[in-house]
């Protein structure tokens, strides 16, 4: 499943994601606000999400803040979450591959919703290699 979670910045794109995730049939729980408010504060939100990711170790979250920074540094608090905050496809490739990230945060305000989507998709489709990368992963 994938978590989507968002702070006043990203409440925009959340939902335009869950439209998309709905149209394409994609199963989703949106942990994020319920309205917009400009003074919510992102750890609110994203902290709680982070726990609904380590439900299940095929869960997927994806965060949005204004610039994705503060969301990822919440999320990497959490023992157990590998949170990457991806500009753009290769980054969000990469982190897959590599490091088995389970959570995507974006930034709305440095991102348009398009070049989001496209991340977004590179991240969902792409798999963890392994291999030597393991070993690496489980030092910390």
């Amino acid at each position: 499943m994938i978590v989507i979670s968002c702070d006043h910045a990203g409440f925009d794109y959340a939902q335009k994601l869950m439209k998309y995730f709905s149209n394409k049939k994609i199963e989703y729980k949106y942990m994020g606000p319920k309205e917009m408010n400009k003074d919510d504060d992102y750890p609110d939100f994203i902290a709680p999400a982070t726990l609904e990711v380590l439900k299940n170790k095929n869960n997927i979250g994806i965060f949005i803040c204004g610039s994705g920074i503060g969301a990822n540094i919440v999320a990497n608090r959490q023992k157990g979450i590998r949170a990457v905050c991806a500009y753009d496809t290769v980054a969000a490739f990469l982190a897959r591959k590599d490091e088995d990230a389970n959570v995507l945060t974006l930034g709305a305000r440095i991102c348009s919703f398009r070049a989001c989507l496209k991340i977004i998709k590179v991240f969902l489709r792409s798999e963890f290699e392994g291999g030597r990368h393991i070993r690496r992963i489980n030092k910390y």
